[in-house]
């Protein structure tokens, strides 16, 4: 109870909304969420002893999300191969019309 299977990182900057239930918007709200040292839950309520506050600086925070949105593979997701079919326009057995 309580694990989940962590997603890759690519693309992570175009994936919001973050978390497994969508709560956190943006790359930095999320790293202000582990700056923090997650929800606060007890220790044995379901979180790991091991998570904890991180000890980062602004200047880090943001060095951080830079390199998130570094992982974004524009061509990617620019290629019509990989695109999602449903937001492709209706096409019909017949010629379009001039």
């Amino acid at each position: 109870m309580g694990k989940f299977r962590a997603p890759t990182l690519r693309n992570v900057a175009v994936t919001a909304p973050y978390m497994h239930d969508g709560s956190i918007a943006t790359l930095s709200e999320v790293v202000e969420h582990y700056v923090a040292g997650g929800r606060a839950r007890p220790v044995g309520a379901g979180r790991d002893p091991l998570v904890h506050p991180l000890d980062l600086s602004e200047g880090e925070r943001r060095a951080l999300v830079t390199f998130l949105e570094a992982l974004t593979d524009r061509g990617f997701l620019a290629d019509p191969r990989f695109s999602d079919p449903e937001s492709e326009p209706a096409r019909s057995g017949s010629p379009a019309r001039r």
